[in-house]
């Protein structure tokens, strides 16, 4: 009786229509635990999973009077057994009471792939029908052919009984087994013929003698002219020379060995020439005796069977002589030679920039080369120098901030120097080197207040002086260039002052290179001194480009300071 209210409940739950969207799996009946939903294997459900229990909550809105529809999870529901399309899942004795036919329920659990034992047996069972098979029997004879063309005899025969292997129904087998036959015959022949040419050894020993008497002249002061050889005269340092002998009397020689010595060695070594064919020998006189001013070789050689060797070209007492020439090749370009600096500077000693008196910028560009000795370096480069500058009592009392005295007179001065120099390097001793600089360049310099700075480079050049600027540059380094070493150096330009300077160079990490400077000077114009701290960082990850960044700080007194800062680019190779 349970059964039969089961199956009317299942089928007045199919019959009625479900207002959930085609997909949405629902609640087909409740029997007391146990829910029944219509979810099945072909969906993924099976034994142990888990479903979400979704109740669907229908209200009206009091105020536009809209149907609100909204889901509330009551539970989680394991699957106990689960057919095709339907499954069976339970639900404690709490959660059954409130279950509802109609229910919302979404698989929980990943999904499972099921697969009938039965219908895969019926599958594997049902034969296969195999296409039939044509093969072109003719095309693979031709290949064969093709392939055994210039071939020797055993390849060919290798290739046509692979060809009956593979093919055994060919239409051609009768043709390829008398091809084989007559093969198999003409290997025979061919042995037969080579082992008679090796047997009559007098009879082409004869002819070889012969044939070298026609060739050559004899060398009286050797065993009757037995081996023969072109004249070497010269030879490469540090490479073989090797050596190929005539063999004017196979008859007379067993053995031959070849003895080399270098020039001012004790004695000579000894190898053993190596046939090649029935009239040669070759032999070769080894790379490292190819050294000093040039290599004395002789040749001996041994009759057949046991005798004495006797001189065949040269001999210990009289050897050949081989001079050995000066190598005269270029060596390869030496690295870490050539280097490029690219660098600028602000420096700005009143904390204004642009609006103060008493800042300028610094560019320079120069090629170094390493001679090494006797002058290890020479540099080419050009620069420019461009700023403004006064007397510092001026710029810093005037209070309306224009570089004018009490007497209202403008007492600053704007300049630009470009110059050319040329720098060598000459090392005093292995860790102590001396740097002498020589510079000349156009100074232009403006003595007119306002802020254009290229006035005197168009046709106002009013208050506008144009001179030549020399001046020089001389720096004492203690330690290895590329290495940690300390700079000390002065400089001086006329009409744009003087530098004093003190430089540290070293490497906290292999491509960290740090520099740290103080300097002194009056630049950009002959005035107040000031003082430089100067910060240079650099990253040396490529071996032939690293940058660097540096930061500086400048005062002139306590109360006229300044930062600025500036980058540099290196290149080696």
């Amino acid at each position: 009786m349970r059964k039969l209210i089961m199956m009317f409940m299942l089928a007045n739950a199919f019959a009625q229509p479900i207002t959930a969207s085609r997909g949405e799996p629902v609640v087909l009946a409740v029997d007391g635990t146990d829910i029944y939903v219509d979810l099945g294997s072909k969906d993924g459900v099976g034994m142990g999973a888990q479903l979400e229990l979704l109740h669907e909550i229908v209200a009206t809105d009091p105020t536009t009077g809209k149907a609100l529809r909204d889901r509330f999870a009551l539970g989680e529901l394991a699957v106990a057994k689960s057919g095709d399309g339907v499954a069976v899942a339970h639900a404690n004795e709490d959660l059954a009471k409130r279950v509802l036919v109609g229910d919302h329920v979404r698989l929980v659990t990943a999904k499972q792939t099921f697969v009938d034992p039965w219908a895969e047996q019926v599958a594997a069972s049902k034969a296969v029908a195999v296409p039939a098979v044509v093969v072109d029997h003719a095309a693979l004879a031709r290949d064969a052919w093709q392939a055994n063309l210039g071939a020797p005899p055993e390849q060919r025969i290798a290739r046509w009984t692979e060809l009956l292997a593979n093919d055994p129904q060919t239409t051609y087998r009768k043709a390829i087994e008398l091809e084989i036959t007559s093969l198999k015959a003409q290997i025979v022949e061919r042995d037969a013929a080579l082992a008679k040419a090796r047997t009559s050894t007098d009879d082409r020993t004869a002819r070889i003698s012969a044939l070298a008497v026609e060739l050559a002249r004899a060398e009286p002061q050797t065993l009757m002219g037995v081996l023969a050889v072109d004249a070497i005269s010269n030879a490469v340092p540090d490479r073989p020379v090797g050596l190929a002998f005539l063999v004017r009397a196979p008859m007379r020689v067993g053995r031959a060995y070849l003895y080399v010595r270098s020039h001012g060695d004790a004695g000579f070594h000894r190898s053993e020439l190596v046939r090649d064919g029935d009239s040669y020998l070759r032999g070769t006189i080894p790379a490292e005796a190819m050294h000093g001013t040039g290599v004395d070789w002789y040749v001996e050689v041994t009759p057949p069977g046991d005798g004495p060797a006797e001189p065949a070209i040269g001999s210990q007492v009289e050897p050949r002589s081989l001079a050995v020439e000066a190598d005269v090749s270029e060596p390869p370009p030496a690295q870490g030679r050539s280097h490029v600096d690219l660098h600028v500077d602000y420096v700005d000693f009143d904390g204004r920039l642009s609006k103060g008196y008493d800042q300028y910028y610094q560019a320079e560009a120069d090629f170094m080369y390493r001679f090494l000795e006797p002058v290890y370096s020479m540099r080419l480069g050009f620069g420019t120098l461009s700023g403004i500058g006064g007397p510092k009592a001026v710029i810093d009392t005037d209070p309306m901030q224009s570089c004018t005295d009490s007497s209202g007179v403008y007492q600053c001065k704007r300049v630009t120097f470009s110059y050319v120099y040329t720098e060598l390097e000459l090392k005093l001793r292995r860790n102590v080197a001396l740097l002498l600089r020589p510079q000349i360049g156009v100074l232009s310099t403006d003595t007119m207040p306002g802020d254009n700075a290229t006035r005197c480079e168009s046709r106002d050049v009013a208050g506008c002086q144009f001179l030549t600027g020399i001046g020089g540059r001389m720096r004492l380094r203690l330690g290895e260039e590329q290495a940690t070493n300390l700079v000390l150096g002065a400089s001086f330009t006329r009409g744009v002052g003087t530098l004093l300077e003190a430089a540290y160079h070293w490497l906290p990490a292999p491509v960290v290179p740090v520099q740290i400077t103080v300097q002194v000077t009056d630049q950009p114009v002959i005035s107040d001194f000031g003082v430089r701290l100067i910060g240079d960082v650099g990253y040396k990850r490529l071996g032939w480009f690293y940058p660097s960044v540096r930061v500086s700080y400048q005062a002139r007194s306590l109360d006229h300071t300044g930062v600025s800062g500036g980058m540099a680019m290196n290149f080696d190779w």
